[in-house]
């Protein structure tokens, strides 16, 4: 999954991940997973983090490795905030190759910066999760408490406008190519996101991906 930070990525891979019967593998999730073990690895990340920074390709390749090839993503997966930069690109598609696994499909979520900019000072995430959440459109059913996992729902730390113009600016100067990398390789599928997740558009990504019906019930 491609896009802006803010576009949903996190929303629909979670929702893809439920349809399609497929683990939903987030750089973001593991990176707080890091951060909440209070290692040496997660001391590196929460200097990059904190500064609304791209996390370096080595430490971010490693995490997402291991996921990959030895976690949840033997047998395929929904890929959510990776790759971010060409470099991540040619490292995925080496280690894939080497696992005999390769990209079917690549979606880049398409919504306006004004939309991104609203979403992401409204929305709220789901401390143990990882399950999204926002003030307008995607309220849990009790206030403060995930509908999922009954996790403790809070703001993420990055989520400030002054950090979020510069992610926006590290997106559009090394994320942004990437689109034109997939296009070429005839995986690339766009989707335009400003409306609400809701039924309507679910069934237009799912046939997008040329999936007319889902796999698994998904719940509202």
């Amino acid at each position: 999954m491609l896009g802006a930070p803010g576009s949903g990525k996190g929303t629909w891979s979670k929702f893809l991940s439920d349809a399609l019967g497929l683990p939903h593998i987030s750089s973001g999730d593991l990176f707080r997973r890091e951060l909440a073990k209070d290692s040496p690895l997660g001391h590196q990340l929460r200097s990059y983090l904190d500064e609304g920074k791209l996390v370096p390709d080595d430490l971010t390749i490693r995490l997402l490795g291991q996921e990959i090839i030895e976690g949840t993503g033997q047998q395929g997966f929904i890929l959510d905030g990776f790759p971010r930069t060409m470099a991540q690109a040619d490292a995925l598609d080496a280690l894939l190759l080497d696992s005999g696994q390769a990209i079917d499909r690549v979606v880049e979520i398409q919504v306006s910066e004004q939309v991104i900019i609203g979403r992401a000072l409204s929305r709220f995430v789901c401390e143990g999760c990882g399950q999204p959440y926002n003030t307008t459109t995607m309220k849990p059913q009790v206030e403060g408490i995930c509908d999922r996992c009954g996790g403790r729902i809070v703001r993420r730390s990055d989520d400030n406008e002054q950090t979020l113009k510069q992610r926006l600016k590290a997106y559009r100067e090394k994320t942004a190519p990437l689109t034109d990398y997939y296009q070429r390789q005839g995986k690339l599928a766009v989707f335009p996101n400003d409306g609400p997740p809701d039924r309507k558009a679910q069934q237009e990504l799912l046939e997008l991906l040329g999936q007319a019906e889902p796999v698994n019930e998904v719940a509202d």
